[in-house]
This record gives C-alpha cells, structure tokens and sequence, in this order.
C-alpha cells in the first residue's frame, strides 16, 4: 500500500482522505464506520468527521487517530490542540501506520524488529504532554527537587509508563511525578490496587489530567 505526501492544511486534509481511501479495504468491520467518517469529511462536515473518527480512534482504529491528530492539528471541525494532535499521531504510530510514523519526530520513534510495530519513545514530561487530557492519573510524588524526582522516575523503571512535569507555585519550581492514565476516575482509583508496592507507599492521588495540562510549564 502506498501513502501520499502533500504539505500544508488544505493538502494535509486531502493526504488524510487519501489515506482513508486506500485503507478501506482494510479491516472489514470498521468498513461501514470508516465510510461515514469519509462521507462526512468529503462532503465538509468536519465537526461529524471528528465525532465518528473519534469513536474509532477510541476504539483503537490507528486510520482514525491518524485522521483525529490532522483535524486536531489544523482546528478542523475540533478546537485546535497541540497535545491532542500529538497523542493521537503518536497512538497511530504505536499501531504502525506508517504515514503517522513518518510524521512523528524522527529522534521520538524508534522502529521495532517487527515491522508492523512502532516503539514510541519519549521524555517524561512529553509523556506527560501527549496524554489524552480526559483521561486521570495517578500523582505519586511532588518536590522542589527535581533531582529527586528524577531519582525517583529512574529507580522504579517508570519509562513508558509515568512522567513528570514542572509548574510554578508561589514563585517556585515544582516537579510532580504522575502515573499511568486511565479512562475514568473509578479506573484510576481502582489502579492504584495494582501499583507496585514502592510506588503504592507514597499513597497516590487521582488528578485529571487536563488540569496538569493547564499548569504544566512546557
């Protein structure tokens, strides 16, 4: 299967259509699905596009979070937002797609053995940044040492897995060191049974994750 590279927002759009096109003839089930987000992106009813590629991306179609992260890139149909356009080329990419790995930072990706796989790898605080700011996580410890924290974050083998980010408070730096993302607030409650006992002992608190966003010194 071949992918088609244009430049700009108009042609980025265009390129996204393209990509559609071609990967209708994949995965069967989403067929129908895919199709309507098609119709509507064609016909420009990006605000309809983005709700049914939404519900795909969701569902784990890396077609539709490659569709998603475009629309949230140029603010078509979606409010503009550099995060969410991040997260969902970076979800795209985990799957392989390889027009989303191509668009990824080249030193933020690094290819697998299997060539269906990318290995998205990232600082901890851009995996703070890229996470989905609906989504909760789990706060594990906060210091104006960041040499701590980092101490921390490298001890427990947390890459991949958990970040920090700074933010300013009373004139200060502060490093908070956060956890996992999860769906809900039951379903990171109910994670914080399952944490490794080191990192369970410094009784983790819920934070949604849009308001770390909001702080969050980039």
């Amino acid at each position: 299967m071949s992918y088609i590279r244009v430049t700009g927002p108009r042609q980025r759009l265009q390129r996204s259509l393209a990509i559609v096109v071609l990967s209708l003839m994949m995965a069967g089930n989403a067929f129908a699905d895919r199709a309507q987000a098609l119709q509507a992106q064609a016909q420009g009813d990006f605000a309809n596009a983005a709700r049914l590629w939404l519900q795909l991306a969701n569902d784990g179609d890396p077609v539709a979070q490659f569709n998603l992260a475009l629309l949230y890139e140029n603010g078509t149909g979606v409010t503009a937002d550099t995060n969410l356009y991040k997260y969902w080329l970076s979800m795209a990419a985990r799957k392989g797609l390889a027009e989303a790995y191509a668009d990824v930072n080249a030193q933020a990706i690094q290819p697998t053995d299997n060539p269906a796989a990318v290995t998205i790898v990232m600082g901890p605080q851009q995996w703070v940044a890229v996470q989905n700011p609906d989504y909760y996580t789990l706060q594990l410890a906060s210091s104006t040492n960041k040499t701590l924290i980092e101490k921390y974050y490298e001890e427990n083998e947390l890459t991949g897995k958990a970040g920090y980010y700074r933010s300013r408070r009373s004139g200060e730096d502060w490093y908070a060191l956060v956890y996992g993302a999860y769906p809900s607030v039951q379903d990171a409650k109910a994670a914080i049974d399952n944490l490794p006992e080191d990192l369970k002992k410094w009784s983790p608190w819920v934070r949604n994750i849009k308001s770390i966003h909001k702080i969050m010194v980039r």
